[in-house]
């Protein structure tokens, strides 16, 4: 058990070195990214760079400044018609710090950019600067400390207080050549030595502000010292013009580097990992050990391996993302990353053979500590541990290689026929013949168990195979041979997947079932031909197709499509793999992609990651069982481990560096503004943005909204600017956000926007109006209250007017109701007295009518005197009635007539029944005394006439009753009649007055004989 488990232990150290590490290797060439012409850089010599807070990098050369953002240069270069500008382009120092870019130029002195307000200072005409005109000529910026600034100047240094701003002149020990620093070196605190051109190395009293020479290092003299670099041990590295130098503090020894020669010149110094430096050397690159300072040449290449002739790099610095920057004589800058090469790509190397520099690869095979492989020479050996390649050569293209349950190995390929591997001789051996199979074009071989294998052919279909007697049978799918088969899976269930040119089958328990491709159906297969199937941990089945990669869903059986799309740059899938993390990864004619299972979001790496090529093969592809992925390409292949692939962990910023307005930039440093104003119709706004990753930056992607316009993030984008147009009036906030090359996100920066409504649309004008308005309404209201005030002021004189004449008037009115109530007290007093006498006189004429009565013998005369008397009384009744009455005041016609009769009955004192059927009905007075005649005739003349003999059962019965306008009065007796009481009625008094009574009452009287006597009188009242 302890030989297999060391085994697999040193099978892991073989590849260990895959795993993920950002640590600076030393190889022999370094892959390089070259900054020129090309990027706008406005002069290939970089004297000097630096990088800002927001991570600009900024470089100086002789022909301008320069701002880099991954993709272009923005460049300032002499201005002379704007005093504020760049006066000198000629740029030999540059250093950056808070906010503040220092500028040591050829001819100007020092300067200084600051970024946030895109302003230039200059101190040439400074007091100090101006007295010497060799403090103009400046040759570099050095940092002493968090205080002071050295800028390198002819025969002097001027020394800048960071914080106060003041300048100080320090001249070098000898003036009498044009002698400058080039270097600097933190000795001590207060002590600082410079490198010069000619007067070697000097130091620097930072107290006394003096400079003096060191002699023990007058070797230097005339030979410019360009770079130090503090060791470990004891003492540092002296880069000059002419060597390597060391130096001891201890023993204070200066040594040359023999075996770097003085023709090699070092420029300058960069602490490359816990090994090695790297040395910029006037013939090139090279790495030096650390302990044995030894050196390593080092070059430098291109992403498409064409290498640079040795470079004199000047400066060397390190990014904020790990990024290794190197600034050159004449040949720009150059930009390393270790994360760049995220793959090794390997090659067959077979020595005499074949003539051939590469060797495209088709299939492999891990066997141990080998790797098989077949290609288009034959078979391919790789021992792991010794790197070492063995031809097995066929000159034909081999295809297919596995290894069945016996531990044999198989291979088969295009005119070579079924071959099995001989492991005492070492050989491949066709074994075509003996199976009867009739083509030699083997596609897949397919082991199935200890007794049965498939070989799938290019044209004859599949075979079953027996290993042992290499019998054979033809095995037909869904009743027919299965050409082409090129891809096999056998699943965890035992379930069979065969791919072929014409779709995708599945055999399972004896039953096939086939998947192919729809046109009209979106949920089939994206494409019939099938090049690898795999399956993944979520029972999803992954396939690749001449047009797409599919998944499909075990469980529900659904077919989901990934084709051609901005994540997935091709979609020709050559070979199809799962990872231990169940990520997909599939190989292209544009490379590898790999489709995180979460987020479903494609992850593409090209030749310049490190692949052998853009371009895979068909069936290329393999997982051992320590999970490394191999896919075979033209040029090679490519091993590794998911988990070791590099990743740049360091997300730049995203900076929204431009804005234009109709197509034209508006002049605003728009780097430090966040927020903009434009007018409604300065509506066509274009954002231009750059995520600031220098590795890669065609990788880096975006994603932008506008608050207030877009509902959510636009789609992911590798465009740097975007344009929106016709936003309405109101505020906004433009959101963009950056990855770098492996699609990390980073922070979005944003700009507040202000469109302005119209004069006519705006607040301002909308409270004018308002106000407006309401002091219009106002001034209306004000108008008509004055008026109203006035028209008051008038109505009230007139109604003060009106008011005594009314008083007056009411005064007046006041003596006259007096003198009426007067008045008319002394007519009610009158008319009292009048109804008393009129009373008392009817009473008096009564009486005397009475005695007259009893004084007189003749009948006649005696009735007469009698109805005169019956007249007085109904007249003293009626005179009694209307006397009680208000004025205007209704007499109830119903009530009166009742009473009347039956008073009239009492006076005379006969015994009469009364019966009365009367309707209520309400008359004027002007009626009462005509009717109440007209019931003192008919109840008299009926008292005296109707009843003789003192009849019994003597009965009057009156009626009233009323229809429309008109009453109707009908009296009636059961007397013994008109005719038999009455000689002459023509003649008769009491029948005149009521027929001139009824006539008086607009109304007519009717005489009827019935059972006594009726009369109906009809009247309008």
């Amino acid at each position: 058990m302890i030989k297999p488990l060391l085994f697999i232990f040193l099978i892991f150290l073989s590849f260990g070195v895959q795993a993920q590490d950002l640590s600076l290797p030393v190889p022999d060439t370094l892959k390089v990214s070259n900054i020129a012409q090309k990027q706008g850089l406005s002069q290939l010599n970089v004297l000097q760079f630096d990088f800002d807070e927001n991570g600009y990098l900024w470089a100086g050369t002789e022909d301008g400044l320069n701002r880099f953002n991954g993709y272009e240069m923005t460049t300032f270069t002499q201005n002379y018609l704007d005093g504020d500008g760049l006066t000198d382009d000629h740029i030999r120092g540059l250093f950056y710090s808070e906010d503040t870019l220092w500028l040591g130029t050829n001819t100007h002195s020092l300067q200084a950019y600051i970024p946030s307000q895109d302003k230039f200072l200059h101190f040439k005409d400074d007091d100090i600067i101006a007295a010497d005109p060799s403090l103009s000529y400046a040759h570099g910026v050095y940092e002493i400390n968090q205080k002071f600034l050295l800028v390198s100047t002819l025969k002097n240094c001027l020394l800048i207080n960071r914080s106060s701003g003041e300048i100080f002149a320090v001249s070098l020990p000898d003036t009498s050549v044009n002698d400058y620093v080039v270097s600097t070196f933190k000795h001590s605190e207060n002590k600082i030595w410079l490198g010069t051109y000619f007067n070697g190395i000097v130091e620097l009293d930072l107290d006394s502000k003096k400079i003096t020479n060191l002699p023990h290092f007058d070797i230097l003299d005339n030979n410019p010292v360009h770079a130090f670099q503090q060791r470990k041990t004891d003492g540092i590295l002296i880069g000059t013009q002419k060597g390597l130098f060391m130096y001891s503090f201890s023993s204070e020894d200066l040594k040359e580097n023999k075996q770097l020669g003085s023709e090699a010149g070092v420029r300058c110094f960069f602490d490359w990992n816990e090994e090695f430096y790297l040395l910029g050397a006037t013939n090139g690159l090279m790495f030096l050990n650390k302990s044995s300072l030894e050196f390593k040449p080092v070059f430098l290449a291109g992403l498409n391996n064409q290498k640079h002739s040795p470079v004199e790099i000047l400066q060397i610095k390190k990014d904020p993302s790990g990024g290794i920057w190197m600034g050159s004589q004449g040949k720009g800058l150059f930009y390393y990353h270790p994360a760049r090469q995220k793959f090794t790509p390997k090659r067959i190397t077979l020595p005499d053979e074949p003539e051939k520099e590469y060797i495209s690869i088709f299939n492999f095979l891990r066997e141990g500590n080998d790797l098989w492989m077949t290609t288009t020479f034959g078979y391919v050996k790789h021992n792991l541990d010794a790197d070492t390649y063995e031809l097995y050569r066929t000159d034909r293209l081999g295809y297919t290689l596995v290894k069945d349950e016996q531990e044999q190995i198989w291979g088969g390929g295009f005119d070579q026929g079924l071959e099995k591997y001989n492991r005492n001789k070492d050989v491949f051996e066709e074994v075509t013949p003996l199976t009867g199979i009739p083509d030699r074009d083997v596609a897949e071989i397919i082991p199935l168990s200890k007794d049965s294998m498939w070989v799938s052919t290019w044209s004859s279909g599949i075979f079953s195979v027996d290993p042992a007697t290499l019998e054979s049978q033809p095995v037909q799918i869904n009743g027919k041979d299965l050409h082409r088969s090129r891809a096999s899976f056998k699943g965890p269930d035992g379930t069979l997947w065969l791919g072929a040119d014409d779709g995708l089958y599945r055999l399972c328990k004896g039953k096939t079932t086939k998947y192919d491709h729809d046109p009209s159906n979106s949920q089939s297969l994206s494409n019939n031909r099938v090049f690898s199937i795999t399956q993944d941990k979520n029972q999803n089945l992954w396939i690749g197709t001449a047009k797409g990669l599919n998944k499909l869903d075990l469980q529900t059986d659904r077919i989901t499509r990934y084709l051609e799309q901005p994540g997935l740059p091709n979609d020709f899938i050559y070979g199809v793999l799962t990872d231990n993390n169940d990520d997909v990864w599939v190989s292209t004619n544009r490379g590898l992609s790999k489709l995180d299972h979460e987020s479903e979001t494609f992850t593409n790496f090209t030749e310049q990651d490190g692949l052998q090529n853009n371009e895979f093969n068909g069936k290329a592809a393999y997982k051992d069982s320590l999970g490394y992925l191999y896919f075979g390409g033209m040029n090679g292949f490519n091993v590794f481990h998911a988990d070791s692939i590099p990743v740049n962990q360091h997300v730049g910023k995203t900076i929204i560096e431009n804005v234009e307005l109709f197509g034209n930039p508006i002049a605003q440093n728009l780097i430090y503004t966040d927020t903009l104003s434009f007018d409604y119709d300065e509506n066509v706004i274009t954002f231009n943005f750059a995520s600031l990753n220098f590795l890669l930056p065609e990788k880096n992607r975006y994603r932008f909204k506008m608050l207030g316009f877009d509902k959510d993030w636009r789609p992911v984008t590798k465009e740097r600017t975007t344009t929106y147009t016709n936003l309405n009036p109101g505020t906004y906030t433009f959101l963009v956000q950056g990855s770098n090359s492996d699609l990390l996100w980073g922070d979005p920066d944003r700009l507040f926007l202000t469109i302005r409504a119209p004069w006519y649309a705006t607040t301002y004008f909308k409270i004018l109006l308002l106000m407006g308005t309401l002091l219009l309404i106002t001034s209306v209201f004000f108008i008509r209250y004055n008026r109203k005030k006035a028209e008051n002021l008038r109505l009230q004189k007139m109604v003060e007017g009106r008011t005594a004449e009314l008083r007056k008037s009411n005064q007046d009115l006041g003596e006259a109701m007096n003198l009426a109530k007067e008045q008319k007290d002394n007519i009610a007093f009158l008319m009292e007295e009048l109804n008393h006498r009129v009373k008392n006189n009817l009473q008096l004429i009564a009486s005397l009518l009475e005695i007259q009565k009893e004084s007189i013998t003749d009948e006649l005369a005696k009735n007469n005197l009698e109805a005169a008397q019956n007249r007085l009384f109904t007249i003293a009744t009626i005179h009694d009635l209307l006397n009680d009455k208000r004025p205007g005041e209704n007499f109830k016609l119903d009530l009166f007539i009742s009473t009347l009769a039956n008073e009239l009955v009492d006076f005379m004192d006969a015994s009469v029944n009364l019966e009365f059927h009367l309707v209520p009905l309400e008359v004027h007075k002007k009626c009462i005394t005509p009717l109440g005649i007209i019931i003192n005739e008919l109840v008299t003349n009926t008292l005296k006439h109707a009843f003789p003999d003192n009849k019994e059962n003597k009965k009057i019965t009156i009626s009233l009753s009323q229809e429309g306008s008109y009453a109707t009065l009908k009296y009636h007796d059961n007397g013994i009649g008109f005719q038999s009481n009455q000689e002459k009625a023509e003649d008769s008094l009491g029948l005149n007055l009521i027929e001139n009574l009824a006539l008086q009452l607009k109304g007519s009287m009717k005489i009827k004989e019935e059972q006594g006597t009726s009369i109906t009188i009809k009247f309008e009242c």
